[in-house]
């Protein structure tokens, strides 16, 4: 017994294809090219900002958090903070960072950023067994 196609599985195939492409689409629309490097901004522990560091892209803005704010600037592959309301004044000594792993901390602020290279590293350990 052979049973024949009707109008509804047609629409059924067409509606998971439909979504299928607009989840591709989505996805490829929000990832991050391989080899940049991200600035994560966060302020009182929740992450505020992503910010790609790319030669001739400029931003300014403020964070608010902790007892004051911080003005936050990014020119040129480059994060620094360029203005904080807190009392020591540390984090703006920290200077400019483009570098994995490096990160400015301003603690009355509760402010924290941190850079990541979302390269795909050949050549490190993933597990040691003993």
């Amino acid at each position: 017994m052979r049973k024949k196609i009707n109008k509804y599985d047609i629409a059924l195939i067409l509606v998971i294809i439909a979504v299928s492409v607009l989840v591709l689409i989505y996805g490829s629309m929000n990832t991050v090219e391989k080899g940049k490097k991200i600035a994560y901004v966060y302020s009182d522990n929740r992450l505020v900002g992503e910010y790609t560091l790319t030669e001739g892209y400029k931003k300014e803005f403020k964070v608010e958090g902790g007892s004051g704010h911080n003005t936050v600037h990014i020119e040129d592959g480059k994060i620094w903070i360029q203005e904080a309301t807190c009392p020591d004044k540390i984090c703006l000594h920290q200077g400019k960072i483009s570098k994995d792993g490096e990160l400015i901390v301003c603690l009355p602020n509760k402010l924290m950023i941190t850079i990541e290279d979302n390269e795909e590293k050949e050549d490190e350990l993933d597990v040691i067994v003993k």
